[in-house]
């Protein structure tokens, strides 16, 4: 058994940080009813934290007690896992583009996937599932764009846009507009109402 930790441990150690563990990870390691042994053991003294239903994360020891990964790394350990975008809620696309000045009180995402909550003690990260429109444009700059106006919604989303000129690049708005088909009409109208000719080149149709 001892044995058995050390190698497990080790092969623990060389994964990237925020990695969600489950037991048929180990299974090239040590058989399914060991794998799942392990983990529990090793949850159980510390090396790992339990954060949902069969899966587990390695935390840093620290003279403050375990100090769990970053919550952006254990989500995209989650959607590699699973193979479904995860991207961040429209509250936290909305002050990542400087919109708003309130902190959401807790770290929620987005999925086209199943929903589910990953627990890291104090910490909950809260993972709903959204209309495929609101992910189509993935993690990126563009894909926060649409997020943040879907938050604040259909009364200030043509100020919004107006605020935004200047720090979006025609490129992602272009994105954004590309993808106009998937996006709600009140949204198309307020991009463009709200940008300058200027800013954008013309569609392909």
């Amino acid at each position: 058994m001892a044995k058995q930790t050390e190698i497990v441990s080790r092969w623990i150690d060389a994964q990237p940080e925020g990695a969600l563990l489950r037991s048929l990870d180990l299974e090239h390691l040590v058989n399914r009813d060991q794998a799942s042994r392990q983990l529990v053991r090793l949850a159980r003294h510390g090396r790992l934290r339990r954060v949902a239903r069969g899966m587990y994360v390695a935390v840093t020891a620290s003279r403050f007690g375990p100090v769990p990964p970053p919550a952006d790394k254990l989500v995209q350990s989650l959607a590699r896992i699973t193979g479904h975008a995860i991207v961040r809620h429209g509250a936290a696309a909305a002050s990542a583009l400087g919109l708003t000045t309130q902190v959401p009180a807790r770290q929620i995402y987005l999925t086209d996937g199943r929903a589910r909550t990953l627990n890291l003690g104090k910490q909950v990260i809260e993972i709903r599932r959204a209309p495929r429109w609101m992910l189509v444009l993935g993690d990126s700059l563009a894909g926060d764009v649409v997020r943040a106006l879907e938050w604040l919604g259909p009364d200030l989303a043509e100020t919004t846009v107006g605020k935004l000129v200047g720090r979006i690049g025609r490129d992602d708005w272009n994105a954004v507009l590309e993808t106009r088909t998937h996006l709600p009409a009140w949204m198309v109208v307020a991009i463009q109402k709200g940008l300058p000719a200027s800013a954008l080149v013309p569609f392909r149709r």
